[in-house]
């Protein structure tokens, strides 16, 4: 039998909760606010608009993550661009190309961005030690039925030494019926020189996850930032993987988020250099990474020992709350289900914990599956290793901090931050978040969403929306930015330029351009994220019309 000591740090962890912060149902919920929106940056157009799905967005911006020392913005594009944006002259320049596939002019032959919502380029984070050695980690999906080379392209960039590029075996995930069709790959980058906007270094494979189809993928990469050299937890990866779609399907893939022998609706902690923590980890199987011993489930029998929490739907987002110099929470922004319970969660993220999917979401439980039977009186389950191996420990399903209704305030959460900036005061020390779909943007205390966690999922903390109106401006927009002409196939996500003939809109259209724009179909969705910087700014970017915008003001 395994040690269940993991699961009684749980329990302790939601009793302290409870003890210290107060029920959550006293709550108060934060005060309305309304926003005013200014443009930042109309991003280049890498949009297909051929075709009448998500690839014929604008601008597929999907990560803004600021530069450590408060320098430039490095923005993704999930057609295959990660731009480094100058925050003065707000002007992006192509860093890296990832699309190389077909007649594409990037690194990556295998490389995808189809007309799934999450595609293409994803994930995006600095080492913690990047000012010294230039490391930064990217997430990128390939075509798992592609025969082209999985190294990078030669001569793509000058400067990029791929020498040692080593495409690793994937990380197996259960498929049941169905066959494995993507794979998400995890690239180490070293940037000799991080003062220009030229990559010079190396890049390296760290580990490559299957995956069933294009949803819910390998989506979201960080690290600790209270972590100091010489901690457990220094340069120490979180990645977040979602299910695939298998939790709302009634044959053996509806068991994929509670097993623990993949990473599918899990979030797995690694040491992503091999020279880092000799002493209290081991290599893993692909020689490419190291595994820390303290993860939860490194010693029980069958599991991943990556694995640090499981039973999520899709955590495609993750953010840090800084509670003090030496100590963070990590919140993962979790999108619900669109059959069933249907909520949109935010969870706090602790060591083992399972957070019930596809069994509960938010608050309720779902009707009982013929794949798992009924459910204990005391709510708790199988610790699970694969379809037909559980153990004897049973476990606590972790409750969510917050959650929404699909369908009340949108129906996918967008992911957000903590904001402990000082621009916006009326802020300070909330969870700020929003909704792909309808493009709005809520608030709620952090003190709050902790309070919740008090081991009775009926308590969530309450939010507030901060009006804007840029579902709006959004869609207004989008409509402007359809190229001059209709056109043929675009090229642009291979160079991260405009296409030939693209226009921003100043001209009305006409005649058959305005047939054809009339005729288009635009994603009914917003298609926001959100993102923030150590000067308190706050940032939302919309694919919808490819534009990055910034709070003007807030009352």
């Amino acid at each position: 039998m395994v040690k269940a000591a993991w699961t009684m740090e749980v329990v302790r962890g939601l009793i302290l909760a409870s003890l210290v912060t107060g029920a959550a149902g006293a709550q108060n919920a934060p005060k309305p606010l309304t926003a005013r929106l200014a443009d930042y940056v109309e991003m280049p157009l890498t949009g297909d608009f051929s075709v009448r799905d998500s690839r014929s967005q604008p601008a597929r911006v999907n990560f803004l993550v600021e530069e450590p020392e408060h320098r430039r913005l490095f923005v993704s594009d999930a057609s295959g661009p990660l731009y480094i944006l100058d925050k003065k002259t707000r002007q992006p320049t192509v860093y890296l190309n990832f699309n190389g596939s077909g007649d594409g002019k990037g690194l990556f032959q295998r490389f995808i961005a189809d007309g799934s919502f999450a595609s293409g380029l994803l994930g995006f984070t600095f080492d913690p030690d990047y000012d010294r050695n230039g490391i930064f980690y990217t997430l990128h999906l390939e075509d798992a039925a592609s025969t082209a080379p999985a190294v990078p392209k030669t001569g793509v960039i000058p400067g990029l030494d791929a020498s040692k590029y080593k495409p690793t075996k994937g990380i197996m995930t259960p498929t049941g019926p169905a066959s494995i069709t993507r794979e998400a790959v995890l690239v180490e980058w070293t940037d000799k020189n991080i003062k220009d906007t030229k990559f010079e270094g190396t890049a390296r494979e760290i580990l490559r996850v299957e995956l069933l189809n294009g949803i819910h993928p390998t989506d979201d990469v960080t690290f600790n930032p209270t972590a100091r050299r010489g901690d457990p937890d220094w340069r120490v990866l979180y990645v977040s993987t979602g299910d695939g779609g298998t939790g709302e399907l009634d044959d053996v893939r509806r068991l994929n988020p509670q097993r623990l022998d993949h990473f599918g609706g899990k979030i797995i902690r690694i040491v992503p250099d091999l020279r880092e923590h000799v002493s209290t980890s081991e290599v893993s199987e692909n020689g490419q990474y190291r595994i820390p011993r303290d993860n939860p489930f490194f010693s029980t029998p069958g599991a991943r020992k990556e694995i640090w929490a499981y039973g999520m739907r899709n955590p495609h987002r993750m953010a840090w709350d800084i509670e003090s110099p030496h100590q963070a929470n990590l919140l993962a922004f979790v999108i619900g289900s669109n059959m069933g319970l249907r909520y949109e969660t935010i969870d706090i993220i602790r060591r083992g914990a399972n957070y019930g999917y596809p069994l509960r979401e938010g608050p309720e439980f779902k009707p009982e599956s013929p794949i798992y039977g009924p459910l204990s009186a005391d709510k708790t389950v199988p610790l699970r290793i694969s379809d037909t191996v559980t153990l004897a420990d049973r476990v606590p399903l972790q409750d969510s901090a917050l959650a929404y209704k699909t369908t009340v305030e949108g129906n996918a959460i967008a992911g957000g931050f903590v904001y402990r900036g000082k621009e916006w005061p009326a802020l300070q020390g909330c969870v700020v978040f929003g909704d792909i779909t309808s493009g709005r943007i809520f608030y709620a205390k952090m003190a709050d969403l902790i309070a919740s966690t008090d081991g009775d999922p009926t308590t969530l903390a309450s939010y507030t929306e901060i009006k804007t109106d840029l579902p709006q401006i959004a869609a207004a927009r989008a409509k402007t930015r359809v190229p001059a002409a209709p056109p043929a196939p675009a090229t642009s996500p291979a160079t991260g330029a405009p296409p030939a003939g693209a226009t921003s809109g100043a001209t009305p259209p006409s005649g058959a351009v305005a047939a054809f724009r009339a005729a288009r179909t635009f994603p009914p969705r917003t298609d926001l994220r959100l993102a923030t910087d150590s000067d308190g700014e706050i940032y939302l970017t919309t694919k919808s019309d490819g534009i990055i915008r910034r709070i003007e003001s807030i009352e």
